[in-house]
């Protein structure tokens, strides 16, 4: 019950603040505000690439050191894009505390090859059916 009076009470609030905000500011330039919030969020989320560009350029640079707020940084574009369009101070709030650059607790990737406490032993072999007559390498035989 409480998550369903929350979602019913954050549009109230939001018109509340916008209604305050015009008191003290004007209408018109409210609105331009609401205006240029809403181009902004459109064009975030019309630039979405950009977000998937900054992670994997991130991935690359920490190797394998990976922060999970780096790798949510897509979502977190894509959802501040969304509440930007969405007319009201506390969306806007929320959108730019998504876009902060928050470090998070980081995580190390798996190593590429096998477990070190494995007993697989990898390795390339050759086999040979006729010993070699030298010492030597193999090369110097025929000589």
């Amino acid at each position: 019950m409480p998550i369903l009076f929350l979602i019913l009470l954050f549009p109230v609030v939001e018109i509340m603040l916008l209604v305050a905000l015009a008191s003290h500011i004007g209408f018109m330039a409210t609105l331009l505000y609401l205006i240029l919030s809403a181009l902004l969020g459109s064009w975030m989320l019309r630039n979405q690439e950009l977000g998937a560009l900054l992670t994997a350029g991130s991935v690359v640079r920490q190797g394998s050191r990976v922060s999970i707020y780096s790798l949510l940084w897509p979502v977190r574009y894509a959802l501040a894009g969304v509440l930007f369009i969405i007319p009201g101070i506390l969306s806007e709030i929320a959108a730019v505390a998504l876009l902060l650059p928050l470090k998070g607790p980081a995580i190390r990737t798996a190593p590429a090859g096998p477990a070190p406490d494995s007993d697989v032993i990898e390795g390339e072999f050759q086999r040979v059916d006729t010993p070699p007559t030298s010492l030597g390498h193999p090369e110097d035989q025929g000589r």
